[in-house]
Formats: structure tokens, C-alpha cells, sequence
């Protein structure tokens, strides 16, 4: 009985150890996920980045475009994508980078042009482009989004 006793007071004591409040002027911070960091913000929520294979400072380095695969049935999802990016063009068949399942799914390119979506003569998305891919990304029907690059 003396046994178990004398593990549970070592156990309470080092459970004391790895729990115990901060003293002083040791600062708490918690640790952030990529999503809730600065540069994956966009006005109204954060960017699903999970979705991306790419970030904004590198959204443009591709061979002109980003493509995900959107539901061949899903009307209104296109209609939302439309609207958001009234340029958004559709493949003419292949599932791409993206992987498309070309029985049910299209293929589509958002195009990352260098003197509307890109800056300068970087490989950078633009803010105004940046929160379209995100919100892109944010439809549940969306699984990625892809830089294209021909072969």
C-alpha cells in the first residue's frame, strides 16, 4: 500500500511539474496552425491552405494558371465560381495536375496572369488574387488546388 501511495504523490508531483501556471514574466503564447497565421488571413475568415499546393508568395510560379476539379453537377457551385472569377476557363477534358475524376468532375483553370494576378515580376499572388484561390478553396467540393504545369 506504501508503494502505491508513494507513486501517486511522485506522479501528482511531476503531472505538478508539466501543468504548472507560469510565474513571473514567462509569456504564454499559443502555438498558431498554418491557417491561423497572418499571411494565410483573408478578410472574413482564414484561407483553408490545407487545399494548396502552393502559397500566396509562390501562387504565380506555374505554367499560367491554378486548376482544381469542380462537380460536373454541381450547378450552383459553378455559378459561384463564376461570378467570383467571371474568366475561369474550362479544360477541354483530362484531369490535369489537379486529378480530376473525369466522369465526375471538370477540370478548371484560375489564370495567374502577370499583369492582373501576380506582382510584378515576382511569383506572388496578389491580395485581390490571393482571396479569390481562398475562397475558392473554402467550397467543400473543392479537395485542391493546383499549380499547372504543361509536360
Amino acid at each position: 500500500m506504501r508503494w502505491f501511495v508513494s507513486s501517486l504523490l511522485v506522479f501528482r508531483a511531476l503531472l505538478g511539474c508539466t501543468s504548472a501556471a507560469p510565474t513571473g514574466d514567462t509569456p504564454v503564447v499559443p502555438e498558431e496552425t498554418p491557417a491561423e497565421t497572418p499571411s494565410a488571413q483573408q478578410p472574413g475568415g482564414s484561407c483553408p491552405i490545407a487545399k494548396l499546393r502552393f502559397t500566396q508568395a509562390t501562387g504565380c510560379l506555374s505554367d499560367g494558371s491554378l486548376e482544381f476539379c469542380v462537380p460536373k453537377e454541381d450547378r450552383q457551385l459553378l455559378e459561384r465560381l463564376h461570378n467570383l472569377v467571371p474568366e475561369l476557363r474550362k479544360s477541354g477534358g483530362g484531369s490535369g495536375r489537379a486529378g480530376c475524376d473525369t466522369e465526375r468532375e471538370t477540370l478548371y483553370f484560375f489564370d495567374t496572369r502577370p499583369d492582373h494576378e501576380c506582382v510584378g515580376d515576382t511569383d506572388a499572388l496578389t491580395d485581390a488574387a490571393w482571396e479569390k484561390v481562398c475562397r475558392i478553396a473554402a467550397e467543400s467540393a473543392i479537395p485542391r488546388i493546383v499549380p499547372t504545369w504543361y509536360e
